[in-house]
């Protein structure tokens, strides 16, 4: 594990540090809107922050230059994250499109797809979305029974897709479908990119409890999709999918752990602020422990970052150890946004439309919000087995 940057890596940051800081938008820095306003309030203007981004080299940097990339290092892209997080800048975009199934397509698609669908994807240009769980296959998505039947040079696709984010206003999505219905439930099947203006696809937007519509219900009725959409073979679909979902659990190494560190810092100042016994809540000794438990946990978190990112470094592909950050984040995440909660007593409970809600209710969205990690990408529990399973090599009973 490496814990040392060279110089060129500084160099590269300290460029990107200068660039971001000269060009955050005046709009996003005067915003008044909370961190968990509805993205459709500030869409626009994160796309053409994200497409300014991409033209000036901060967006795929890992990417290859061919398809619109920098072909830069890991390290380097880690760097830039967490310096886009530091400075507080607008999110960019597309993130289901350029995480996951960029490298799908890049590690398993053909030529004539990289080219088609990647510096599209990289410059927000196509929006994508990701249709993965089902109503009865969530956790357990080698379950899914939404069909592809092949005709001639066309599937045709039967369904339902559920808590597919930002489905609302995706061009495409990229979607597990079952290909052949007799083959073993991992093995039949596909990974199937789909147009999103086709045809018999119906979006039902569904409301999450922090009270945002960033989710929906997709239904597939007779949808024509080519052949040539295909990704990989077409029972290569759970391959697939796990190459994605090994990207998903382990990406954002420097910038999550930014991000978690200044929730902290402001957990920090809540502390300070806050009453205990007619006390300081800082002069109390559990409440001193809990912050030092947390500050603790995000040392943790940033070792396995660094243990993380050396690996991506070396050439590894994310694996089944990524689960152990993934878990490791998320449930971290819970605790954290507990804290911050508690430390405001009964009026943390408030949520930001009610006059009397510190911070305009950031603590309770923060610990609704905090549920999600330990759901997306795989259950806490789902990570459990898989650690158990894939790095430890437990039996299964």
């Amino acid at each position: 594990m490496d814990f040392r940057f060279s110089v060129a890596e500084l160099e590269y940051r300290d460029r990107a540090r200068a660039w971001i800081r000269a060009h955050v938008p005046p709009w996003w820095q005067n915003h008044e809107g909370d961190e968990f306003e509805s993205e459709d309030a500030t869409f626009d203007g994160i796309r053409r922050w994200h497409q300014e981004l991409y033209d000036a080299g901060y967006v795929g940097v890992t990417w290859p230059k061919e398809y619109g990339g920098q072909g830069r290092t890991h390290v380097e892209n880690a760097l830039l994250q967490e310096e886009l997080v530091v400075a507080h800048a607008p999110p960019t975009t597309n993130g289901l499109g350029i995480g996951l199934c960029g490298p799908a397509i890049i590690h398993h698609g053909s030529e004539a797809q990289k080219k088609r669908f990647l510096r599209p994807m990289l410059r927000a240009e196509e929006m994508w979305c990701q249709g993965y769980s089902e109503p009865g296959a969530g956790s357990d998505l080698a379950n899914l029974r939404t069909t592809a039947e092949l005709r001639g040079d066309r599937y045709v696709v039967n369904g339902q897709k559920i808590w597919t984010s930002q489905a609302h206003r995706a061009d495409w999505i990229f979607c597990l479908v079952r290909t052949d219905p007799k083959a073993d439930k991992h093995e039949g099947i596909g990974f199937l990119l789909i147009d999103m203006k086709t045809p018999g696809i119906e979006v039902a937007p569904l409301v999450q409890m922090t009270g945002n519509r960033g989710f929906s219900q997709c239904f597939f009725k007779d949808v024509v999709v080519p052949a040539e959409n295909l990704i990989g073979k077409p029972t290569q679909g759970w391959q697939i999918a796990n190459t994605v979902l090994g990207y998903e659990r382990g990406a954002s190494t420097l910038s999550r752990y930014a991000t978690y560190r200044r929730e902290f810092e402001q957990v920090v100042e809540t502390a300070r602020a806050a009453r205990r016994g007619g006390r300081p809540a800082t002069q109390d000794r559990v409440t001193r422990q809990r912050v030092a438990q947390a500050f603790v946990e995000l040392e943790v978190l940033r070792l396995n970052s660094l243990r993380s990112l050396t690996a991506l470094a070396n050439g590894h592909k994310p694996g089944s150890e990524s689960s152990l950050q993934k878990l490791y984040y998320s449930e971290m995440g819970q605790r954290l946004a507990r804290l911050g909660n508690d430390l405001l007593g009964p009026y943390g409970q408030l949520v930001g439309d009610s006059p009397h809600a510190p911070e305009h209710g950031r603590a309770a969205q923060r610990e609704l919000q905090s549920r999600a990690p330990t759901i997306f990408a795989g259950t806490s529990e789902i990570q459990r087995n898989i650690i158990a399973e894939r790095v430890l090599g437990l039996p299964r009973r």
